[in-house]
């Protein structure tokens, strides 16, 4: 069984010599996690209920927050997850199950996360739009994508935003929502477009839809 771990924290946290976001990127790549995406907020409110908004050019003055998430089997995230407690002052750790077979008859939605990297072959950034298409053949609902600033994957290789300069292996997540009917249709294409990056999916109540 896999789980998302995903933890939610502020760009400056940390000591001065190490950020708590690069502590996390070292810390699960030394433990051997399969893969690790950080992505950049543009607008958030902090632990202390302040606002923060990217508007300058060197995005690391915002203090804006970060999105860490990695998938992994429990047991290895059972392993770390109280030294990782134990490290950030401030934050948000949260555990999300994928799914199980027995999901697939008791939910009517879908969550299905896709993490690769823009260098990839099949998700090179002038085919965003085939990406989008795809989802959009298989009726998935409010398709989105975003870049991190930082990951890594099973090749252990970590890819890192450049400032000012146009990176080629920037970390991606493109996310949807499905319906259990259109599932099994849309993993099974993912499968086989996919040629490197990780597959998540979990059963969710939609809310609203429109």
């Amino acid at each position: 069984m896999k789980y998302l771990l995903r933890i939610i924290l502020s760009e400056k946290a940390g000591t001065y010599q190490l950020a708590d976001y690069k502590w996390l990127e070292q810390f699960l790549w030394k433990n051997g996690f399969s893969g690790l995406t950080v992505r950049r907020s543009e607008m958030n409110l902090n632990y202390q209920n302040k606002r923060r908004i990217s508007i300058l050019e060197d995005q690391q003055f915002n203090d804006l927050s970060l999105i860490v998430e990695t998938i992994d089997s429990g047991q290895r995230i059972m392993s770390v997850l109280q030294e990782i407690k134990d490290h950030l002052k401030h934050g948000q750790i949260s555990l999300i199950k994928g799914m199980e077979e027995k999901d697939m008859s008791t939910h009517d939605h879908f969550a299905v996360k896709v993490y690769t990297k823009e260098e990839n072959s099949w998700f090179r950034k002038e085919e965003y739009e085939k990406v989008i298409d795809f989802f959009q053949e298989k009726n998935a609902i409010w398709t989105s994508m975003t870049k991190g600033i930082v990951g890594y994957g099973e090749d252990h290789v970590i890819h890192k935003q450049k400032l000012f300069a146009r990176s080629e292996q920037t970390p991606i997540v493109i996310e949807c929502v499905v319906s259990s009917e259109n599932l099994d249709e849309l993993l099974q294409g993912l499968d086989s477009v996919v040629e490197e990056g990780a597959i998540f999916t979990t059963p969710i109540h939609l809310i609203a839809n429109k």
